[in-house]
């Protein structure tokens, strides 16, 4: 919360964490965590609660930080193909028949490359400001991938912040969530109601 400077309401209502295992050869080809949110798109963390529906649907991850859980003996970086691009346009992914999104064979192309480190992270916002101190538009900018691991292994932990660029969705939401929390501590339930409890032990191998 204090490296995000968010809320607690926003960061603990949140996706649970996600741990990551990427063998030798593993990677993740460049991509968006998130995706654009127009008028008729709903946000999966605020979709049940605002009862609305929607002909699509979105992550809404305003927020991502990454954590470096070991240090990787090869390869396995962090790049964001076309970050301090002065301009973007998706056909500029695509140079001289060279895919920047492919982080199996194109990660040394990328324009930031960050290297696996034990107790760090990365940080960075998948959307812009709205200039009105909320949510905006997808930050292209954001594309990222995980480089190609040539020796060793990688583990990693994603924590994704939930944000609603629909503003009266996103208070809904967080009362919904005040209200239900109380109502489960007057009930004498377990503080960690908003743990799903099936995500424990679970890791994804890639």
């Amino acid at each position: 919360m204090r490296l995000t400077r968010l809320p607690p309401e926003i960061v603990e209502h949140s996706e649970p964490l996600q741990v990551v295992r990427y063998d030798q050869g593993g990677h993740y080809h460049a991509h968006m965590d998130s995706g654009p949110v127009f008028p008729e798109t709903a946000c999966s963390h605020t979709k049940l609660v605002a009862n609305e529906s929607a002909p699509f649907e979105t992550s809404c991850r305003y927020v991502t930080v990454l954590f470096y859980l070991n240090n990787v003996t090869g390869g396995g970086e962090t790049v964001f193909p076309i970050a301090d691009n002065r301009t973007y346009e998706e056909m500029s992914l695509i140079q001289n028949d060279i895919d920047l999104r492919d982080t199996r064979k194109n990660c040394d192309k990328g324009n930031l490359r960050v290297k696996p480190q034990q107790g760090t992270a990365v940080f960075w916002y998948n959307y812009l400001s709205d200039g009105e101190g909320w949510v905006g538009e997808l930050d292209d900018f954001a594309l990222h991938g995980g480089c190609l691991v040539t020796q060793g292994t990688k583990w990693i932990a994603n924590n994704w912040i939930n944000v609603d660029p629909n503003r009266r969705r996103q208070q809904q939401f967080q009362q919904e969530m005040e209200r239900f929390a109380g109502s489960e501590a007057g009930a004498g339930a377990p503080g960690e109601w908003t743990v799903d409890k099936g995500y424990s032990g679970v890791h994804l191998e890639l």
